[in-house]
């Protein structure tokens, strides 16, 4: 998980959503929007809680159900508690916190009593043994319906159904359940009509399903749509790209799936697809089918139901992930189709027989062994396949792995504090602690969010801190001279030396965090970088995207509001500049057009454009960052155009300090 420090708009990632199956026993849910991490506020010198600890099942309990969101996964003990593990940024692994965990962790106040459960994008539902229902999680589109709309990281009651609901299925913002009496409830976003009510209103608390007052025995929310298995075995659904009527792509209202009026025995439905398991043990899919995720051997769309090749028979279970769809055999094996997120496509190594239940996620996918017992595969970015993660095999994994429900991390989540002082050198220059976001662009997008100048924080031997506060306010522009947040300069004494130094090692995690930290979102830009040279530790570590450093970033980010702290712009001696021709990101809209943004004269008589080669390209002195006034106000600027010796060359040029221990 990444903090806002992190620079989330230079990690663009792509929404992948998430969805599972829902049957009339053990409905499984659906889907997941992008993960965000939460505000980067917390304080110095030392914030937050401390990560959940790995569960550890008892001698006697095995686990009887499991279900998959967009970057997390939950599941069910034979005592009635619920473990989840993955990511936390909105409060759906239920601990109380938002730190995400690479191994099953309790949910709050759910160690008994639960007899389904369903995980949805950024949020979870369970279903109690008493018939009702609790979720915790993201809430800003009421999903949790408890009548807020108000995250919560620990379970909360969903208005109005205590004792009252037999089914629960969870999507991306929205969830549904089915009442002892055969009716549906849902709420949440209703932006395509997903909850069936004839309208578009959301509601943070359940409200009846047009139509569906009775005669339903299991459902399904999808990402944006919602389907229901009837009692007689036919399937309605609802929401977007569900109409009887090809010519109508929407419905607010449930609709009859042409072809399976009767004999269907499970539901799955994703993001633009939904399959059905027929009684015979067959499998039929209708919709999208971009990614073969239709699995009739082609590519186009249908608006009726497909039989899915080579799976008109032997199939008990079916679920739905992003974009592909997994199916338990009868024999116990494991057959997906689809498009590759991780490896969930094909057969799966390892599951030809054995298993007792799937389910399919954003980008990853799980399955109950004899015993219970549990692997997962595919995407691990987030800990989602809860196997701890080890630093061989971070990120993903397209064979499955056991899920670690008695092992605490390792190597991965932050470790205890050092006891007693932390040595470290002590020169001006030494550089014990180091941050640095890259890479360092010069400039991004019109806004400057992607200009990250420098490492954003280093703290030497000598106590000196050099930092930069990306939270801070933008100066405003002077003319074409666009600026960016200044660096600042403090001086610690030891004791906070060994503050900050504590943390980084002991609850910011460095200190048992693996070399690199890699990532499979295929937008993802750049790495961030920490350096760590104290208390006998010499460490580079890298992250891509998927380590679990939200603490220490928002430490780092938090770094120097305090009142506390006495620090000033700082003002170098050299600078780094950096030259790019501007003709190309201007065409592209990437860049304002000079002549309304304005532009400068090439201000170097002895420098000439050719002399800066690359990001970073020349190091200037002070008298030479001078000239327009460039290096006022700590001398970081994100654009100025400046025209080229040949009259009509636009550049743009990028000023930043160079820090005491760089060189050129």
């Amino acid at each position: 998980m990444r903090s806002s420090l992190s620079r989330v708009a230079a990690t663009i990632v792509a929404a992948l959503l998430v969805v599972a199956c829902a049957s009339a026993t053990s409905p499984t849910p659906l889907t997941s929007p992008p993960p965000s991490g939460p505000p980067a506020d917390a304080t110095l010198p030392s914030p937050t809680t401390p990560p959940p600890t790995a569960a550890a099942l008892p001698a006697r309990a095995s686990i009887t159900a499991i279900s998959t969101g967009g970057s997390h996964t939950c599941a069910l003990t034979s005592g009635g508690a619920v473990r989840c593990w993955g990511n936390n940024d909105s409060g759906e692994l239920g601990t109380g916190t938002t730190t995400d965990s690479s191994v099953p962790v309790d949910v709050a106040g759910l160690g008994s009593g639960v007899s389904a459960i369903a995980a949805g994008g950024l949020h979870t539902c369970a279903l109690t043994s008493g018939g009702g229902a609790k979720c915790w999680g993201r809430n800003v589109e009421g999903q949790l319906g408890n009548g807020s709309t108000t995250d919560s990281s620990i379970p909360v009651e969903a208005a109005g159904l205590a004792g009252r609901i037999s089914a629960i299925s969870a999507g991306t913002l929205h969830s549904c359940a089915v009442t002892t009496g055969g009716g549906v409830k849902c709420w949440g976003s209703n932006e395509y009509g997903q909850l069936g009510t004839g309208t578009t209103t959301d509601s943070s608390v359940p409200v009846d399903v047009s139509g569906l007052a009775s005669g339903v025995s299991a459902i399904a929310a999808g990402v944006y749509h919602t389907c229901a298995l009837t009692s007689g075995g036919g399937v309605k659904c609802w929401g977007y790209g569900q109409s009887a009527d090809a010519t109508v792509f929407n419905s607010s209202v449930p609709v009859d799936v042409s072809g399976l009026e009767s004999g269907v025995s499970t539901i799955a439905a994703s993001y633009d697809h939904s399959c059905a398991l027929t009684a015979g043990g067959g499998v039929k899919c209708w919709g999208a089918n971009y990614n073969g995720q239709l699995g009739n051997g082609t590519n186009s769309a249908s608006n009726v139901p497909v039989d899915v090749s080579g799976l008109r028979s032997g199939v008990r279970a079916i679920s739905a992930g992003f974009g592909y769809i997994c199916a338990l055999t009868s024999g116990g094996g494991v057959k997906c189709w689809g498009v590759s997120n991780g490896g969930e496509v094909g057969d799966v190594a390892g599951l030809a027989s054995g298993v007792t239940a799937i389910a399919a996620g954003g980008r990853h996918a799980c399955a109950v062994m004899g015993k219970g017992r549990v692997k997962c595969w595919g995407d691990n970015s987030d800990g989602q396949l809860g196997n701890g993660r080890p630093c061989s095999s971070w990120s993903s994994s397209s064979d499955p792995v056991d899920v670690d429900f008695t092992t605490p991390e390792s190597g991965s989540e932050p470790t205890g504090a050092p006891i007693g002082r932390i040595d470290h050198a002590t020169g001006p220059t030494d550089v014990v602690l180091r941050f640095d976001a890259g890479p360092d662009v010069a400039v991004g997008e019109l806004e400057g969010q992607l200009f990250q100048p420098g490492p954003e924080f280093t703290l030497y031997g000598d106590g000196t801190v050099i930092f930069r506060n990306e939270g801070a306010p933008l100066p405003p522009a002077e003319g074409p001279i666009v600026r960016a947040q200044p660096f600042r300069i403090a001086h610690l004494d030891e004791d906070q030396v060994q503050a900050v130094l504590r943390f980084a090692i002991g609850e910011g995690g460095l200190g048992a965090a693996c070399d690199l930290y890699g990532t499979q979102d295929i937008d993802a830009f750049g790495s961030d970088v920490f350096t760590l040279r104290a208390g006998g530790l010499d460490r580079r570590v890298e992250n891509q995207g998927s380590a679990p450093f939200a603490a220490l970033y928002d430490y780092l980010a938090a770094f120097g509001r305090g009142d506390d702290l006495s620090t000033q712009v700082w003002v170098p001696e050299r600078f780094w500049g950096n030259l790019l021709e501007a003709a190309h990101d201007v065409e592209v809209g990437v860049l304002p057009d000079p002549r309304e943004a304005g532009f400068a004269p090439w201000p170097w008589p002895d420098i000439a454009p050719a002399d800066f080669v690359g990001q970073g390209g020349r190091v200037l002195s002070a008298d030479e960052a001078a000239v327009l006034g460039l290096s006022d106000d700590g001398g970081v600027v994100q654009r100025i155009y400046l025209l080229g010796l040949d009259g009509e060359t636009i550049y743009y040029f990028s000023l930043w300090p160079m820090l005491p221990d760089e060189t050129s």
